[in-house]
């Protein structure tokens, strides 16, 4: 039996880029109660971009799968929290349950 003739040309694979991964791995970060605090203290103050920041320096440090079935929201959402291509705007009731999850 001859060989079959492919229809066209196998597609060469695209350069793979790599993003530069900072972790934020700060004693500060896994204190709990602290990141509460500043987070209520940011919002308080009307500073959304500390908030921001904390909060996102936050969701770096935790294990997002841990995270996402504490919250009961998808990792999607946190990753989209921490996309800075994204906008940031979390809804009432994430930004709830992440309150939530620091109180405890």
């Amino acid at each position: 039996m001859a060989k079959k003739k492919t229809s066209r040309k196998p597609k060469e694979s695209p350069i793979l880029t790599f993003k530069e991964y900072r972790a934020d791995q700060t004693p500060e970060l896994a204190d709990k109660k602290l990141v509460k605090e500043v987070l209520i203290e940011a919002l308080s103050e009307n500073d959304l971009e500390t908030f921001q920041e904390v909060l996102v320096a936050y969701l770096r440090t935790s294990s997002k799968l841990n995270l996402s079935r504490r919250l009961e929201v998808g990792r999607s959402t946190l990753y989209d929290l921490m996309d800075p291509t994204k906008p940031f705007n979390p809804t009432l009731e994430t930004l709830g349950k992440i309150f939530q999850d620091l109180a405890a």
